[in-house]
């Protein structure tokens, strides 16, 4: 048996040696987690992500604790508790914009994992938690990539421009019938003397979404241009 394994299984055994390790571990690994999710500016950054995590893992720690030592105690229907209390506090990240778009599904939904992360710390079970860290950060950090680069290709595409009054407006969607892209949706709206207009485009093909934005930008009646993400 070599020596890794000799501490998993050291580790798994109720002392102080492991809970003190635990709750270290759970500070650790809740704070990278949300180190990455404040490098996004998200809402919850990495106090937050190491506080929950901790408090998951030294919410089964005492569980056990009672149980042992009052023979009283239930870790599954704490756990429960804990995975159900989250959910409120994930509530809080997400954002609902004009219309009815959604943001902050991804912090949540990491928020409610790191809470069953600091759980399984909590109750012993190290190498399965250092998986699940390790497909955590993989999810968050490396499929990011992928997800971005789906979305610079997405077929449909939400603008948000700002024109000089009605004749940017005609520039504008002259522009995209000669490229031939279909209009879903468009509201104007006034601001100040300009105009700004919200689009979402049906581009018909999987097009750099930066090469359009380019091209509006340089027509003389926009002042500004951004590409709405969600």
């Amino acid at each position: 048996m070599g020596s890794g394994t000799q501490l998993l299984y050291y580790l798994e055994e109720y002392n102080e040696v492991s809970i003190l390790i635990r709750l270290v571990l759970a500070a650790l690994m809740g704070s990278i987690i949300g180190i990455e999710r404040g490098s996004n500016k998200q809402v919850a950054g990495m106090r937050t992500f190491a506080l929950v995590c901790v408090g998951s893992a030294l919410a089964q720690i005492v569980d056990i604790q009672c149980i042992m030592t009052y023979g009283t105690g239930d870790p599954v229907r704490l756990a429960q508790g804990v995975i159900s209390g989250i959910g409120f506090l994930g509530v809080g990240t997400i954002v609902v914009t004009g219309k009815s778009h959604i943001k902050g599904l991804t912090t949540a939904a990491t928020l409610w994992t790191t809470a069953v992360l600091g759980i399984s710390i909590g109750a012993g079970y190290i190498y399965t938690s250092v998986v699940t860290f390790v497909l955590v950060m993989f999810v968050i950090m490396v499929m990011a990539h992928f997800s971005r680069h789906q979305e610079k290709y997405n077929r449909e595409m939400e603008l948000l421009v700002e024109v000089t009054e009605q004749e940017g407006v005609r520039v504008l969607m002259e522009y995209i019938k000669e490229k031939g892209y279909q209009v879903c949706s468009m509201n104007k709206k006034m601001n100040g003397e300009c105009i700004d207009v919200e689009l979402k485009l049906n581009l018909r093909a999987k097009i750099n979404h930066d090469e359009i934005i380019s091209d509006i930008s340089t027509m003389e009646q926009v002042n500004c241009i951004e590409e709405l993400l969600y």
